[in-house]
């Protein structure tokens, strides 16, 4: 996976979070891949809740990348 695919994922990922949803699908040339997500963090500033969502997707990213990878 391409440095920028992986940034367009994890905001991907980090925008299901903050909307709120239980989990989010993926497809790539390795396969498809169904995320669980977490629940959004609905205390704090807008910036606050952005940057919980991020670090939760970069997390999610990391612990899937062996299977994100071309």
């Amino acid at each position: 996976m391409k440095h920028s695919e992986k940034i367009k994922v994890t905001n991907q990922i980090a925008d299901a979070i903050q909307r709120g949803s239980d989990s989010m699908g993926y497809i790539s040339e390795a396969g498809t891949f169904k995320f669980t997500l977490p629940s959004p963090q609905v205390a704090g500033t807008m910036t606050q809740q952005r940057t919980y969502a991020l670090s939760r997707a970069i997390e999610i990213m990391s612990r899937h990348e062996r299977f994100l990878v071309d």
